[in-house]
C-alpha cells in the first residue's frame, strides 16, 4: 500500500544529472537564436536545429516505458527537464508534444500499435508533436465539434477543420479527435468523440491542407482542412466513441508539464530581473534599494514559489497512480499568474530596455502570455476545477 503513497520530495538536488547536460545544450541556442527565428519568413519560423538537438538528447523519451525504448521515469523528472529547459531562455513548446503524447498509446493503444510507434518515437526518428481538437466554430466546446470520421468498409473517412494545430507541418504523426457517432439524448455529451493517429507524412497534401497562421507562438500553428482523408481502421486508438475520454487523461499530464515550462519561465525572469536591478544605478546607487523594484520580484517570488509546490504535489500524486485532475489544473492556472506576475516584474524592473529586442525579456514576455491562454486559458482551468471539486455544472 505504501508504493502508491505520493512522495512530495522537495529538495532538487538529485536532479543535477539532468540539469546540467540541458544548461549545456541549451546554451547553444542563445536569444540570438529565437529573435533570429522572429525574422523569418512565417514558413522558417519552427525552431528546427533545438528540436533537433532534443531529440538527439533523448531527454524528451523520459516517459515512454522501458520496454519500448524509454527511459521510464516519473513525471515529477520530466517537470524538471521541461522546467529547466524554460529556465535558460528557451522554449520547448515546439517539442514537448514528444514527450507526453505518447502517453496515450501507452496507456489506451493497442500492442501492435505500441510495438509500431513507441520505439521510434523514443529514439527521436518518429515524431509525435501535436494534436488536433479545437475547432474554428466550437473552440473549446469539445461536444459540439463538427469534424467526423465516417466508417466506410476498411477505413474512416474524415472530413471537417481543425485550427490552431501547433507544429502541424513538422509532426510525423497527429492525434486527432473526431466524431464517428452522435451522443444521444440523455448521455455524456462527450460519447461518440474518437481518437485516432493520422500519419502526416502521407495526409498531407492527400486529403489534409495545412495553413499557417502568422502568429506569436514558436510552434508553427496552423489550421487544417480535412477533404475526405482515408484512415486505416487501426488508426483508431482504444475504443470508438471514448477518444474524449483518453484525451481528458492526457490533459493531466500535459497541466503538470507547462505547470513545469511556467516555472522554468519564472526562473528566467526572476534571475534576470534581479541582476539587472543590482548593475542598474540611479541617483547614485543600485535600483535594487528602492522598494519599487524589491517588492513586486519579492511579491511574485511568493507566487512562484506557492505555484512550484503545487506542481510538486500534482506530479507526486500522478507518479502514485492518483492522478488528480484538479490539482495539475491548480498547478496549471497557479504557474500561469505567477509566471505572468514574475514577468512583469522582470520588465517592470528594466523600464524602457525590457522593450528592447536585444535584452529577451519582450520576447519571454510573449512566451508566457501564450500560455495563459493556450493550450488552455486559464478560465478554462477554474471552469474544470469547478466542475470537478465543486459538482458544477459540466462543460460541454
Amino acid at each position: 500500500m505504501t508504493d502508491t503513497l505520493p512522495n512530495l520530495r522537495i529538495d532538487d538536488d538529485e536532479y543535477d544529472e539532468f540539469r546540467e547536460p540541458l544548461e549545456s545544450m541549451c546554451e547553444n541556442f542563445p536569444g540570438s537564436y529565437w529573435r533570429d527565428l522572429e525574422d523569418r519568413p512565417l514558413d522558417d519560423r519552427y525552431p528546427q536545429e533545438f528540436v533537433d538537438a532534443l531529440m538527439e538528447s533523448g531527454f524528451l523519451s523520459a516517459l515512454i516505458p522501458e520496454e519500448y525504448g524509454g527511459a521510464g521515469l516519473p513525471i515529477r523528472t520530466a517537470s524538471v527537464i521541461l522546467e529547466t529547459i524554460h529556465s535558460t531562455g528557451c522554449n520547448a513548446s515546439a517539442a514537448m508534444g514528444q514527450m507526453y503524447l505518447p502517453d496515450i498509446l501507452v496507456r489506451y493503444g493497442s500492442e501492435e500499435q505500441k510495438q509500431k510507434y513507441l520505439p521510434e518515437i523514443a529514439t527521436g526518428k518518429l515524431r509525435f508533436l501535436s494534436y488536433a481538437i479545437s475547432e474554428p466554430g466550437t473552440s473549446s466546446d469539445i461536444a459540439d465539434m463538427a469534424t467526423a470520421a465516417e466508417k466506410r468498409d476498411d477505413s474512416y473517412v474524415v472530413k471537417g477543420a481543425k485550427h490552431w494545430v501547433i507544429c502541424a507541418k513538422q509532426t510525423d504523426l497527429l492525434l486527432l479527435l473526431a466524431r464517428t457517432s452522435s451522443a444521444g439524448e440523455g448521455g455524456n455529451p462527450h460519447d461518440g468523440i474518437s481518437a485516432f493517429l493520422v500519419d502526416m507524412r502521407t495526409a498531407l497534401g492527400n486529403g489534409v491542407k495545412a495553413e499557417l497562421f502568422d502568429a506569436m507562438t514558436s510552434g508553427n500553428a496552423a489550421h487544417l482542412e480535412f477533404e475526405g482523408l482515408e484512415l486505416p481502421l487501426d488508426s483508431l486508438i482504444g475504443a470508438e466513441g471514448k477518444g474524449y475520454g483518453y484525451y481528458s487523461d492526457l490533459v493531466i499530464c500535459e497541466s503538470i508539464l507547462l505547470a513545469s515550462c511556467l516555472m522554468g519561465d519564472s526562473d528566467y525572469f526572476s534571475e534576470r530581473a534581479v541582476n539587472y536591478a543590482n548593475e542598474r544605478v540611479v541617483f547614485g546607487r543600485s535600483i535594487s534599494h528602492y522598494q519599487g523594484i524589491q517588492f513586486p520580484i519579492s511579491k511574485a517570488y511568493i507566487e512562484v514559489e506557492s505555484a512550484r509546490l503545487v506542481g510538486i504535489k500534482a506530479a507526486a500524486l500522478y507518479d502514485a497512480g492518483q492522478r488528480s485532475g484538479v490539482q495539475a489544473s491548480l498547478a496549471n492556472h497557479l504557474a500561469a499568474d505567477a509566471a505572468w506576475a514574475m514577468a512583469d516584474a522582470c520588465f517592470t524592473t528594466h523600464g524602457g530596455f525590457a522593450f528592447a529586442r536585444e535584452y529577451d525579456i519582450e520576447r519571454k514576455w510573449k512566451d508566457v502570455r501564450v500560455m495563459r491562454m493556450n493550450p488552455r486559458s486559464t478560465s478554462t482551468l477554474l471552469a474544470h476545477i469547478w466542475e470537478n471539486e465543486f459538482g458544477g455544472t459540466q462543460l460541454r
